[in-house]
Order: structure tokens, then sequence, then C-alpha cells
């Protein structure tokens, strides 16, 4: 049972007309992208806007191919920073959220009750269509330097946990999950495994913990890009298709981390067909969907301790901004190969 609630408009919904006309922009985007051999570019710029969707990403760039970092005017603020005066905007898509309140059902189909006999009810969202925000780059704001988190040469024991509580959420979103097995499970190359079956991540214990996070970042990224292809995926495959996506995937979650990009190349997108290229859109549209979502979890987990720590300290001046950890990339030390190590 279903009881529609009225949707909270933000400003009025694109027509289809002029969703049609915003994705023919993306995809000639698209194109000119592949085409001039900035494809890591746009992959850089997707790990620096984690909240942003890959379309939303070309967008920005269509209208500011200068672009690096881009939030909403409230987000900036929060930042310490205030939009300069007459600096120009952008303006992306976002999902026009509707609310509505479903019945929850038992096994029979029939409605459950709660202790005083009533239905039980959720409240539900669903997008039910789509319309303009308008956001900044950090070159048209002021005020605080911002500093965006980092994994530095050593990782603490609070950010090893919160960084694989992001994980968990990230895997239980999609329903599955991790264990840490055995270092006689693994090939010599091998930090993971991922079985698909059971739908579980089998990360090597005993490792220091920088490799430990930076193997749960990347294994999860790879597990729910891969459950994101379902029988309607239409995209590139193979092994070549395999590879850029690894490539891509790492290099995204490296700069969002902000680890060492420099070594991965993809100068062989500009030898692919239209006919690939065009293939590999599908495949780009996963990649960073599943990337964002460990990328978003592992945030709202930092957050959430952040916020957890400000309410239990005594004196709220006492506690930090957030965990101090050395800027420079990740060393390989005597850990095992990893593919964002490997940047």
């Amino acid at each position: 049972m279903e009881q529609n609630k009225e949707t909270v408009a933000v400003a009025e919904d694109y027509t289809v007309e002029e969703r049609d006309a915003l994705n023919e922009r993306i995809d000639e985007q698209y194109k000119e992208i592949i085409a001039e051999g900035k494809y890591k570019d746009l992959l850089l710029k997707c790990g620096a806007n984690s909240k942003y969707s890959v379309s939303n990403i070309m967008l920005m760039l269509e209208q500011n191919p200068d672009m690096t970092i881009a939030k909403g005017m409230n987000e900036w603020a929060r930042e310490g920073r205030h939009i300069k005066e007459g600096a120009a905007n952008m303006e992306i898509i976002a999902p026009t959220k509707e609310e509505y309140q479903v019945t929850v059902k038992d096994e029979n189909d029939q409605p459950k009750l709660d202790e005083s006999g009533n239905e039980i009810v959720r409240t539900r969202e669903r997008t039910v269509g789509f319309h303009p925000v308008f956001v900044f780059d950090i070159s048209a704001t002021e005020g605080t330097d911002y500093k965006p988190y980092a994994i530095g040469k050593k990782v603490s024991d609070l950010e090893k946990k919160n960084i694989l509580d992001g994980v968990f959420a990230a895997l239980s979103a999609k329903h599955w999950k991790y264990k840490f097995t055995d270092e006689s499970e693994f090939a010599a190359d091998e930090n993971y495994k991922i079985d698909k079956e059971k739908k579980t991540i089998k990360i090597c214990k005993g490792m220091d913990n920088a490799t430990t996070a930076l193997t749960a970042i990347e294994a999860a990224s790879k597990a729910i890009n891969d459950n994101y292809k379902g029988r309607s995926f239409e995209g590139m495959t193979g092994e070549n298709a395999e590879k850029i996506e690894a490539d891509s995937r790492g290099c995204i979650l490296a700069a969002h981390f902000g680890l060492d990009t420099s070594g991965y190349k993809f100068d062989y997108m500009q030898n692919m067909t239209e006919e690939q290229t065009g293939l590999f859109r599908d495949n780009l549209n996963l990649i960073c969907a599943s990337t964002k979502l460990v990328m978003d979890k592992v945030a709202r987990a930092f957050y959430k301790n952040q916020q957890q720590r400000a309410q239990a300290a005594p004196n709220p001046t006492a506690v930090g901004g957030g965990v101090e950890v050395a800027p420079d990339s990740f060393r390989e030390g005597n850990a095992k190969h990893s593919e964002m190590e490997a940047a």
C-alpha cells in the first residue's frame, strides 16, 4: 500500500526536451574529452568531486574547463569560504525526490502490526524528475584554506576503523560483506579476493593499516562495480575493458584520497574506435557510481566519528577538525601489491 505525499519542489523540473538537450551536451563533452586525450583529467575531477555523477562533472567541465573542486554556496560556507562578488556559477542536474509510505508486509504478504495493533509504515523516497541546481568552483570562492582528507604514509587505528566502517556501509548497501582471512589463501600478488556467489570480499590479514585501508577501498569499489553489471549492461566487455576499468577506478580513488596518480596512463583511449568509446561510456557510469558510493560512505564514517567525539568531549574546543595525517602518497614498504598503490 502506497500513500503519496506532496513533492517538495526546489526548482521547476526540466522538460523532456530540456533533458534531451542536456544529455546531448553531455554526450558531446564525453566525445571531446576522449578525442583531446583528457580522459585522465576527467577521472581526476571525479576523484576530487565525489558527490557528483560523471554526467554532472562533464556538464561542469563544458561550462568551465578549468574547474577543479565544486560545491554549492551553502557547502562552501560550511567550509569557511564565501562566493566572490560577480563569480560565475555552473548549472548541474539534481533529482527531484518524492516521499511516499509503504506498509511493511510479512512473509504471507499481510500487513505487519506494531504492539498497538497499527500497521507498520515506512517512509521511502523516489525520483520523480530532475531540476537545476547551481554550484561554484573553488576558484570562485575565498576564505579559509580548503584541505580535503588524504591517506598518508601512516594510517592510525582510528583512521583505519573509520575507513573500514565506510567500506562496510558501502558494501552493506548492495548486500555485500567483507572478512579478513589468512595470508595462505592469497597468491603472492594478491591482497584480496572477491566471492561473487557469496557476495563477500576476503581481505588478507596482517597488513599494515594503510595497506589494509587501501585494499578494502579498492576491493569494495571493484565488487560494487561488478555488482552493478546486470543483464541490462550493454557496455564494453573483455580483458581490455577490465583493464581500463581497473585503471580508472584506481585513478579516481587515488585522486580522492591524495595518492600519487602519475603512474596512470590512458593514452590508449585515443586509439579506441568511436564504437568502443561509445560502449565504454556505460562502463564509466558504473565505475564512477561504484567509487562514488565507497568514497561517500567513507566520508560519512569520518564525519560521524568526528561528531561523536565532539559530543563526548568535555570542552568542544579541544576537538580538532579531523584526524591529522601525513599528506604524502602511500608508500609500498613490505606490503603486497595494490592497484591503487601502483599509482
